[in-house]
């Protein structure tokens, strides 16, 4: 398990890396590892309508890929609308009320796809209407899988155009390193199980070696990155906050697959299951990272600015 594991981790590390790297060279943020976001939505989309369907639940399929992909896409052209405000600046944002406005734009946008989104499912099950029956567990289904990726998505969207690489780079270390610390100290030391009958292999001992994990790569990052001032209080609670986000999202994967009685989304991966194993701890810390970049460290970043 741990040698497959590697064997996929390692080269997929330096793809992305590479594509990082090219996608800060061009001129429009976002167009190099956009396709791969999108690529990536599809499996999850396919995965997760695969799992309400072991469920019981058979959401519109069209309805559910169009809203998901219309979320996505949209955020990244308001971003991108907003990018000759000069909105992004690389390791940080702007402060003050440009950022604020910046903000709301934002969030108003992906309001908006998501209302577009629910108008879609709706349009979906009244084409495919025949009989009364499972339409509204069905539209509960479809509008579940556009908030849970469509909706969080955004947030690694967002992360990445208003913040730059260096943010988002460090957000995803620190739940991978986070996920590592927890299976490496689980194997080792665990002996008290954190949530069995939801997931067994899971330890307390674990979970706290995941927490330290997660937050030394926090104070690496903020150390030798220097996105923002290396303060105890931006590592420290940047990376428990954005570990504990990612731990939950691993739960909630795992909930989600424990109800329906799957052990992994599916079998794509090698050594980690589907898109949605590798990709579940990420969709829940992406919101709280952008949180803590907008309404934490740059109001730290200000104060220690002020003369």
């Amino acid at each position: 398990m741990l040698k497959q594991r590697l064997l996929f981790a390692l080269p997929a590390i330096a793809v992305i890396l590479a594509l990082a790297y090219i996608d800060e060279m061009l001129p429009i943020k976002g167009v190099a590892l956009l396709p791969v976001l999108l690529v990536s939505l599809g499996f999850l989309c396919g995965e997760l309508l695969d799992l309400l369907s072991a469920g019981g639940l058979h959401p519109r399929r069209s309805s559910v890929y169009i809203g998901t992909f219309l979320m996505a896409v949209c955020c990244w052209v308001i971003c991108v609308g907003h990018y000759h405000e000069r909105l992004y600046f690389p390791g940080m944002g702007q402060l003050g009320d440009v950022a604020w406005k910046w903000a709301a734009g934002a969030a108003m946008g992906i309001l908006f796809t998501f209302a577009g989104g629910i108008l879609v499912a709706f349009a979906g099950e009244i084409l495919r209407y025949k009989r009364p029956g499972g339409v509204t567990i069905n539209l509960a289904g479809a509008v579940f899988i556009m908030g849970y990726l469509g909706l969080l998505v955004c947030f690694i969207i967002l992360l990445r155009m208003t913040y730059g690489l260096v943010p988002l780079l460090m957000m995803i270390a620190i739940v991978k390193m986070n996920d590592t610390g927890a299976y490496t100290v689980g194997r080792m030391f665990g002996r008290h199980k954190m949530a069995p009958e939801l997931s067994p292999k899971k330890t307390i001992e674990g979970g706290i070696g995941g927490l330290v994990f997660g937050v030394l790569t926090s104070w690496f990052c903020f150390s030798v990155l220097n996105p923002a001032p290396a303060t105890v209080t931006n590592w420290l609670f940047f990376g428990l906050a954005v570990a504990l986000a990612g731990s939950l999202g691993d739960l909630a994967g795992s909930l989600i697959k424990r109800d329906v009685g799957k052990k992994d989304s599916s079998s794509l991966i090698p050594g980690i299951g589907g898109f949605l194993d590798l990709f579940d701890s990420l969709i829940l810390a992406a919101p709280v990272a952008f949180f803590w970049w907008t309404f934490c460290v740059e109001k730290i970043v200000y104060l220690i600015a002020q003369p």
